[in-house]
């Protein structure tokens, strides 16, 4: 019942074979000749196929002895060790369940315990939030999950603990969430957490539960799809990790993709993750037993041009096309905002044609300052001074009690970016998570290839009591020039709650921009790029506006007379597809 129901067991024989899979399973081949863990994984399934007893308690010995001697180890996020080790011991115990004695489930069952409290959410799992965090991840959703199914019959405290919660929690967030057909979680971590999100899905699909999610789960990949650049990375959005891979290569997408796409048998998420890629080791087996091989492409380039991904986000990507010299412009109102990786970017655009020219700007992990909540992270990279959006500043305005966040002009810190630990926490009025309301919102006249894309958005509540009504409209034209190929029309309406405060709209670029009275140029020169952005400024008139240029070394990270640094050895930044940004524009 763990994964597979008995017609998927009888399909087995026919996926070893198939040639869609091949690759997976000789991935699975390899990886247990090398791994004992991998090893009674892989001799687990092949019982399944062709059943030897005498090999079966073999397994099963071997992988008791693993959960015995599994220990939480000294690394960050150690508990998805131990965490992964539940998913192998749960495996053995349900589909070798016939060979079991009973010496051996309370043993599998006592060490399924002993490493469910090393986990972050505790055992009984009642720490941390359900809406982000580590515990929105495989530590309930999948490893107690996983591992309280397989000894329901025994002890059923596990499942009902983790079942539970999930059902209590995690499921009506998602629910909720989820007809915006994206996440909040940025451009890596998005990802990560919506794959974990599939495990519940298929879990209890194979138990005979259906789809127990809001269908409009099949079109959160979308988002990603719409942000994907020709040269195989994404947007830059939230906390990026991403960037760890080559320059070059495709960004992964864990599997989250495909198995949307193989649940949901949508061929174009199909097409996205062959051309992503994305399982890791630890999770090539789930590819082998819930990939769809008889999946038919269906192609990206069919898409429309421009998509709207509705509240609680407020997003809107327009392309031009699918292919080399596509431009891409994301527009975001954000009207709420459920902070750990998810940055204070309300009102922000981002602009990429042939190189990444109007871009977030800031370093997640791999720099001096640290990863997160690093200095960096707390002052730059997750403020809205890192982002191509508005700040007002009032010198006045204190960020945090405890002042660990400086002034930035920016957006304010939505209950000081503790983390919703529930739907209703989130949607509590007094928490502040709401910061913003899309008033308008379309694009045409065509609705596949249209001409304009519009988005208009009120962003007050994103802003501190420093301001008394904040609004930006986006409107892209698809100019169908070879020269200039489309615009990006921005518009502000700021009324501060004092005249004085000075306000600024931010331009981030990776190369120094050149400046000329109320206009500048942008050039994407680096890597084989050859991009170009040109800004005019429009409002406000001259006489009131002053347009100048920030960065270069020394002063990448500026926020009101302070460099927050977070250097990059250059070895590091040579082998990645790193983007921090040196340079904005501020008017």
């Amino acid at each position: 019942r763990l994964y597979l129901r008995a017609a998927q067991v009888a399909e087995l024989p026919r996926r070893l074979a198939h040639p869609v899979l091949a690759p997976a399973a000789a991935r699975l081949e390899k990886l247990a000749a090398r791994s004992p863990q991998f090893r009674v994984e892989w001799q687990a399934l092949h019982y399944l196929v062709r059943p030897d007893a005498a090999q079966g308690r073999a397994t099963i010995t071997e992988a008791l002895g693993l959960l015995q001697r599994c220990e939480l180890p000294d690394r960050q996020d150690a508990c998805r060790v131990t965490g992964r080790m539940m998913v192998t011991g749960a495996i053995v115990y349900d589909w070798l369940y016939p060979l079991l004695t009973d010496a051996q489930r309370r043993g599998f069952i006592r060490e399924f315990v002993r490493l469910a409290r090393t986990h972050e959410c505790g055992y009984p799992p009642v720490r941390q939030g359900s809406v982000t965090g580590h515990s929105s991840e495989a530590m309930i959703m999948r490893d107690m999950l996983s591992a309280g199914l397989a000894i329901h019959d025994e002890d059923p405290e596990m499942y009902r603990l983790a079942a539970g919660r999930f059902f209590r929690e995690h499921l009506p967030a998602r629910n909720w969430f989820y007809p915006g057909h994206a996440y909040h979680q940025g451009d890596s971590y998005g990802l990560h957490r919506y794959s974990w999100d599939l495990f519940p899905l298929f879990i209890f699909d194979r138990l005979g539960a259906g789809n127990v999610y809001h269908p409009a789960q099949r079109f959160v990949p979308y988002s990603w799809v719409y942000t994907t650049r020709p040269d195989g990375q994404r947007l830059r959005a939230g906390d990026t990790f991403a960037t760890s891979a080559p320059r070059g290569r495709p960004w992964g997408e864990f599997g989250a993709t495909l198995l949307a796409a193989s649940y949901y048998g949508d061929g174009v998420l199909l097409s996205q993750a062959l051309q992503q890629g994305g399982f890791s080791d630890n999770e090539a087996i789930f590819e082998f037993l819930w990939r769809d091989p008889d999946l038919a492409l269906q192609p990206i380039a069919a898409l429309p041009l421009a998509r709207y991904f509705g509240p609680p986000f407020g997003w809107m990507v327009a392309r031009t096309g699918w292919g080399e010299d596509a431009v891409i412009a994301e527009m975001k109102v954000n009207e709420y905002n459920f902070v750990n990786h998810q940055h204070l970017d309300a009102g922000a655009f981002q602009l990429y044609f042939r190189g990444a020219l109007a871009i977030d700007s800031g370093l997640y992990q791999g720099g001096s300052s640290g990863a997160y909540g690093s200095p960096h992270g707390k002052n730059y990279y997750w403020r809205t001074i890192a982002h191509n959006s508005l700040l007002i500043h009032d010198p006045a305005e204190k960020f945090s009690p405890k002042g660990d966040y400086g002034n930035d002009g920016g957006q304010r810190l939505p209950n000081n970016r503790s983390e919703p630990r529930t739907l209703a926490d989130l949607l509590a009025p007094e928490k502040g998570y709401r910061t913003g309301r899309v008033l308008a919102h379309g694009f045409g006249p065509d609705a596949h290839t249209p001409d304009f894309t519009l988005l208009q958005g009120d962003l007050t509540a994103a802003y501190s009591r420093k301001v008394r009504e904040v609004t930006r409209a986006f409107v892209f034209l698809n100019l169908r020039h070879p020269r200039v190929p489309a615009a990006l029309v921005v518009f502000d309406r700021v009324h501060s709650a004092d005249p004085a405060f000075r306000k600024s709209w931010l331009l981030h670029t990776l190369e120094e921009p050149q400046l000329a009275a109320a206009a500048a140029t942008v050039d994407r020169t680096e890597h084989g790029a050859r991009g170009r952005l040109l800004l005019d400024v429009l409002l406000p008139a001259a006489d009131n506006a002053r347009l100048e240029k920030i960065g270069g070394p020394g002063r990448e990270y500026w926020v009101l007379g302070e460099n927050f640094a977070n250097d990059v050895e250059p070895a590091r930044r040579a082998r990645t597809s790193l983007e921090t940004g040196d340079w904005r524009l501020e008017l």
